[in-house]
């Protein structure tokens, strides 16, 4: 597996996309909670999946579940994924679905088409950027302005038709959801909490090893870390990423500390951005404690979401 640079490539029209089945890994994390993972262990796919640089870091999304009803967290990269999906838990017997984009990059709406006359819910700002970037969804170039050339688009691209600004509680049975924005990773995120179980849905807020710093965020470091603080007031105590470690979601998930570790990280891409080798310097400097400690790991992949963090924060002090 080669590593991905993130930066805009060609599209490459002429490969043949082979069609692949998911080798899908599924942690039922509680009795309403499980989290389906695809990802990282990518050597069995076909060549032209294996340059997205999601599938090689880990892909996961969540559904909640009461009686026959369900409520998707995130609706994965490519369709197969979501196809996949929908017949496991049509197989437990549910039969009302409705859908939470967490945000607007691909692997979180590519299946949305699966749902299109139910309920899909995100902020207003997410509804926004996907209809704004339309056609770079459907052709596939959104994902070669990230690396990866071969992202055979989103044919049938489906916005939300339920949105909201700064929070919304849903409820699903007994299960109380909170759905928070918070200005980190894209403009318009959200995360979800469930103070049932003291659970919080970060989607990309929070990854392992470390999270995806966009130029929008960069250029306001400081307010994202307000942001992630907020984070640290809700009294979470278990917090399941979209990007992660799945032996570790699969048993128990992450503590609060992993919130922490954000906060640090980013604190040192600020502090260190004037020293002569902060651009070469290894990730692992900057996330060496949490290593140690066992929050996070190092997985290779995010050398490239580090390499592309610090070449954002020295373009927003040009």
């Amino acid at each position: 597996m080669n590593a991905v640079e993130i930066t805009r490539v060609p599209m490459d029209r002429t490969i043949a996309r082979a069609p692949f089945e998911p080798n899908m890994r599924v942690a039922h994390i509680n009795d309403y909670l499980i989290c389906f993972y695809d990802g990282r262990d990518i050597a069995d796919y076909p060549a032209w999946l294996q340059s997205n640089i999601d599938m090689q870091l880990g892909v996961c999304c969540y559904v909640l579940h009461r009686g026959d009803t369900a409520i998707i967290f995130d609706t994965m990269l490519y369709k197969e994924h979501i196809l996949w999906i929908d017949r496991y838990i049509r197989d437990m017997g549910i039969r009302h679905v409705s859908v939470i984009n967490s945000h607007w990059d691909c692997d979180h709406i590519a299946g949305n088409f699966l749902y299109k006359n139910r309920d899909i819910i995100s902020t207003t700002k997410t509804r926004l950027k996907i209809e704004t970037n339309a056609e770079l969804f459907r052709s596939g170039e959104i994902w070669a302005m990230a690396g990866d050339p071969h992202y055979p688009g989103i044919d049938e691209l489906i916005l939300p038709n339920r949105t909201f600004d700064g929070k919304m509680v849903l409820h699903l049975g007994d299960i109380e959801i909170h759905l928070i924005e918070t200005f980190i990773h894209q403009l318009g995120h959200l995360v979800a909490y469930l103070p049932r179980d003291s659970i919080l849905l970060v989607a990309d807020a929070c990854e392992d090893t470390v999270p995806f710093n966009t130029l929008a965020m960069t250029s306001d470091m400081t307010v994202q870390l307000q942001a992630y603080r907020e984070l640290q007031a809700i009294p979470a105590k278990q917090l399941y990423p979209c990007h992660g470690r799945f032996e570790v979601i699969a048993n128990g998930g992450y503590g609060p500390d992993f919130i922490a570790a954000m906060i640090d990280y980013n604190t040192a891409l600020l502090e260190r951005s004037s020293d002569p080798q902060f651009l070469t310097e290894p990730l692992e400097r900057f996330i060496d404690k949490w290593i140690a400690r066992g929050t996070l790991a190092m997985h290779e992949p995010y050398r490239s979401l580090h390499a592309n963090n610090v070449n954002q924060i020295c373009r927003t002090r040009r």
